[in-house]
This record gives C-alpha cells, structure tokens and sequence, in this order.
C-alpha cells in the first residue's frame, strides 16, 4: 500500500468543508438580496438574529473546525511515520464518508438522533485511526 493513499481522504474531506463554506456564502448572499438578513449583521454578528437556516448551516460550517482537524492531523501522523496500512486507509475514509452522512442530517431532515448517530459513529472511527497509530508506534 502507497503512504499517499491515505491522503486522498483528507482531501476528500477538504473539498467536503470547502463546499460546505460555499453553500453557506451562497445561502447568506441570498438571504440578504431577499431582505431576510441586513449586511450589516455580518459585521459583529450580533445585530438581531439570523434566520434559521443561516443559523444551521453556520453551525454546520464551524463543526467542521472542531473536531475534523483532529482527522487530519492522525493522517498527517500516519503518512509521517511511515504507519499507513490497508485498516488506516479504510478508517479514513469512513471517517469521510460518515461526516458526509452527518452533512445531510443535518442540512436535511435534522433529525437529531441520526445526526447524532453518524457523529458517534464517526467519533469511534477517528478514536479507531488515533488508536491504530498508538499501536504501530509501540
């Protein structure tokens, strides 16, 4: 197995992030040219309040500066220390392919029990990467 092949999740989960800021910039624009939101809001954030569904991509927006660069940084740890193996790979992009999941929770339906779910599941295949890269260094 190629080292790299553990990068193409990160990227992978980039270009998730990337996309959701972009629908976030997209969904504010339309919310100000439709009077939903004034401009200056976005100064201080803190002139009245956001509709909800700004709100919820938001929010959606920043969790993906939480606990994801936790992600990247055991991929880093791995591709640096020569650790990469079929099992981290595969973690890797299961960690990804369950944030995506936990996208469309929460930008869909926002049934908080699944998005609960998928963040859980998500977590214990990020503990499972951080625990895989522990055991290869002992």
């Amino acid at each position: 197995m190629q080292p790299s092949a553990i990068v193409f999740p990160a990227i992978a989960m980039f270009f998730l992030t990337s996309g959701m800021i972009g629908l976030l910039a997209i969904r504010r624009l339309t919310a100000v040219r439709r009077g939903e939101i004034s401009l200056a809001y976005f100064k201080l954030y803190n002139l009245g309040m956001q509709p909800d569904a700004l709100q919820q991509i938001g929010r959606h927006v920043q969790n993906h500066f939480e606990v994801p660069p936790l992600f990247y940084i055991v991929v880093l740890f791995l591709y640096g220390t020569g650790t990469v193996t079929p099992l981290t790979v595969g973690l890797a992009w299961t960690y990804v392919a369950l944030r995506v999941v936990h996208s469309l929770i929460h930008l869909g339906s926002n049934d908080v029990n699944l998005r609960f779910t998928a963040y859980f599941a998500s977590m214990l295949t990020l503990t499972g990467l951080w625990l895989s890269l522990l055991v290869a260094l002992l």
